[in-house]
Order: C-alpha cells, then structure tokens, then sequence
C-alpha cells in the first residue's frame, strides 16, 4: 500500500535511478550558450561617465559655504575627478563673507585638488572694491586661495584702468601682483 510517507520516499529514489537516463538531456539545458569571449576580461569600463543640465555645485568649508558654482552643463572629463563646465558662474566667499562673483564660458573644476580653471570671456566682479577683471583663462586654487591668470589681464575700476600680461591675486590678503608689461590709466588724477 501506497501511503504519502511512502511517496516522500519513493520520488527521491525514482528520480536516482532515472539519474543515467536524466543526465545527458539536463546536462544540455543547462549549459550556457554563445560561449566564452576572453578579450572581454581586459576591457576598460568608463563607469564615470556623465552628462547633466542645470548643475549647482557647492563647497563648504568649516560649516561656511565658501564656493558656489551653476553650470548650464556639466560633464566628466579625462578623469573621474575631472569636472568640464559649460556656461559657469560662480560665487566665491571670503572669510570676511565678501563675494566675488565670477562669469565665463567654460571651466573645469578638479575635485581632488580644489582647483576652479575658467576659460573663455571671463569676468570677475568685486562689489565691495568696485571692481571688474576681465580675462581668458583663470585658474583658482580654493585650497591657497590664490587666483592665476596667465594671460593678458585687464581691470577696471571707478577711476583706474590697469592692463597687464599676468595676474596673481590672493583671496585672503587682497594683493595683486601684475606682471608683463604694465598699463595704468587713472581718471582725475591730481599731481602731487
């Protein structure tokens, strides 16, 4: 007689003795198919890679944020800690909670060294020192706050006009040094 504790033990043993018969057509199922393809352990993944619109990025230093920068695009570039800006402005904040504000047309923000290079029309607005710097190419070191421009320079003021190969200014004791060849215009200027 066939009870349901036989079955428990009936099942098992059928399906051992059918194992002979079972194994070649079950071994052919689960076999993968389309086979191996070594040269895909060697390739490179580019897992970094990224394209977003309408980026705001911020940097907070202390519990003070002390760079904000919007982008109309942003993207990776030759490395992951590479970000490529299109369309930036930027607000940089001192420690006195002065603002600079900062416009150009391409950037690159290096996220392990906290370097900020602007490309392309760039202009630098001071309002506490009335001020506009214009420029093609800046580079800021967030972490010195030091400003770079290694090209020709050109600021204006309320009654100054000063145009210069290259630019050095420090964030934190507001000194310039123009190098090259130096060119002042001051307005109202009355001789000694």
């Amino acid at each position: 007689m066939i009870t349901s504790r036989n079955l428990i033990w009936i099942i098992p043993f059928l399906l051992f003795l059918s194992f002979p018969l079972l194994r070649i057509p079950t071994a052919s199922f689960l076999t993968p198919r389309g086979g191996y393809d070594s040269s895909l352990e060697d390739r490179q993944l580019d897992a970094h890679n990224f394209v977003m619109d309408g980026v705001y990025i911020t940097q907070s230093e202390d519990g003070k944020t002390n760079l904000e920068i919007s982008a109309d695009r942003a993207y990776t570039g030759a490395t992951p800690e590479e970000f490529r800006l299109e369309e930036v402005d930027a607000v940089i904040t001192g420690k006195d909670g002065e603002q600079t504000f900062i416009t150009a047309r391409q950037g690159i923000l290096y996220k392990a060294t906290s370097i900020l290079t602007l490309k392309r029309e760039v202009v630098i607005m001071k309002p506490k020192d009335k001020f506009e710097l214009y420029t093609e190419l800046l580079i800021y070191n967030e972490k010195t706050h030091i400003a770079n421009s290694p090209g020709k320079t050109q600021i204006l003021g309320e009654k100054i006009e000063v145009t210069g190969h290259t630019l050095v200014y420090n964030n934190l004791t507001s000194a310039y040094d123009l190098g090259g060849r130096v060119r002042v215009r001051l307005a109202n200027f009355v001789d000694p």
